[in-house]
């Protein structure tokens, strides 16, 4: 049984602008403490990746059914490119600032920050498996709901 309908490079291909905007918001993200000094909880929410990647989902799975990647096994493809990005960036963050000696969000000491580093990274890259299968399911909810508006707006 094979568990995405098309090789992961066309679900790369169609979330990649997804995956641009995850990027951006990271970079804001890291930037954000450093440049503002803002405490983490009045700005955590404007600059969150992980709410971002959320919106994404959503709006990948509308268009994907518009598009015909309209399958399951198809949202569980664009929700494991969301995922894994945002793990993956959210790990360079979290490295570039322990190890750059740069204070961002990424290691705030009341969020993740106060353990080992490489506990916190190897949580985050768990939490990219995670997400992809939290995203699957928020895909799948979503193209649930449109089957079912658009069952009425039919009958």
């Amino acid at each position: 049984m094979k568990l995405f309908n098309r090789p992961f490079g066309e679900y790369y291909q169609f979330a990649k602008v997804g995956v641009y905007l995850l990027a951006a918001m990271a970079v804001i993200r890291f930037v954000l403490k450093p440049m503002t000094g803002l405490a983490y909880d009045k700005v955590t929410h404007f600059a969150s990746v992980t709410n971002l990647m959320i919106l994404l989902m959503i709006y990948f799975t509308i268009r994907a059914r518009a598009s015909g990647f309209g399958s399951y096994r198809d949202f569980l493809g664009v929700g494991t490119v969301l995922g894994l990005s945002w793990a993956a960036l959210t790990i360079i963050g979290i490295a570039v600032d322990e190890f750059g000696g740069i204070d961002t969000y990424y290691t705030d000491l009341a969020h993740g920050g106060d353990q080992s580093s490489w506990i916190h990274m190897g949580g985050h890259a768990l939490g990219g498996v995670v997400f992809s299968l939290i995203l699957w399911g928020i895909g799948s909810l979503v193209n649930f709901l449109m089957s079912l508006v658009r069952k009425k707006a039919v009958a």
